[in-house]
């Protein structure tokens, strides 16, 4: 498995990704998906892919001061990733429920990835980049990211890694190709049809994004999918490192 980085666009790559029929989004945090990837989401459901989420945490860190009912603060907080995803036309949002900033990449994590690659046989896994130079990327990401990576080779095509998922049925599955966000791209996939909608799924998020000036956060949101396209030549992007499995 390797990465090339380029500012060409690898157009063969680029049409196989937006024909997969299978795609899991492994994220971090509730929003995640939306922030890195609800444009591309969009136009893999419309072309009729099926589409799940698996969020590694409930975003419990995130629970403001004073909140008297934490419990009620992460119900929330997953129940808006529920109704972002629907409205992407996702059908189902698997919550793994480790503790918000204290995720590893442990067994216990790429199993339970292991288990949602086989169960839903993806042929495109979409995750963070945790090789990224970007020196503030969360560490939650960074570990679902190595976590992730490691699911998808060799874990997930070889019956000797997690046997006990046999028992449910579960079969060794080839995942072909991989998407990672949030670091140097060789792959940009044009949202400008979708951009909208990827706004709309982010305002979902209203323990995130409620309380804050919208304007601005909107201006923010187009001026990063703005230079997120420019490379390309696309007016509005999802830019992502991409790389065969096979």
């Amino acid at each position: 498995m390797s990465i090339a980085t380029s500012a060409t666009q690898d157009l063969n790559a680029l049409e196989q990704v937006l024909s997969a029929r299978r795609v899991l989004f492994v994220g971090a945090h509730p929003d995640d998906p939306d922030a890195f990837a609800a444009g591309t989401v969009a136009r893999l459901t419309d072309a009729g892919a099926q589409v799940r989420y698996v969020v590694a945490t409930s975003g419990d860190k995130g629970v403001p001061n004073g909140e008297p009912d934490p419990f009620r603060f992460i119900a929330l907080r997953e129940d808006e990733q529920r109704r972002s995803a629907a409205y992407l036309g996702v059908e189902e949002v698997i919550f793994l429920r480790h503790r918000d900033g204290e995720v590893y990449d442990t067994q216990e994590l790429r199993g339970q990835i292991v288990r949602e690659i086989r169960r839903l046989k993806a042929d495109l896994v979409i995750t963070h980049d945790p090789l990224t130079r970007n020196l503030r990327q969360h560490p939650d990401h960074r570990a679902v990211g190595f976590a992730t990576l490691a699911a998808v080779f060799p874990a997930c095509r070889l019956e000797t890694y997690f046997p006990e998922h046999a028992a449910d049925g579960l079969e060794p599955h080839i995942v072909h190709m991989l998407l990672l966000g949030g670091g140097e791209p060789n792959l940009w996939i044009d949202i400008s049809d979708t951009f909208q909608r990827k706004i709309e799924a982010l305002r979902l998020h209203e323990t995130q994004f409620g309380q804050r000036d919208w304007d601005d956060m909107l201006e923010r949101w187009r001026k990063r999918a703005a230079d997120s396209g420019a490379p390309a030549g696309l007016t509005y992007a999802e830019s992502f490192a991409f790389a065969y499995l096979d």
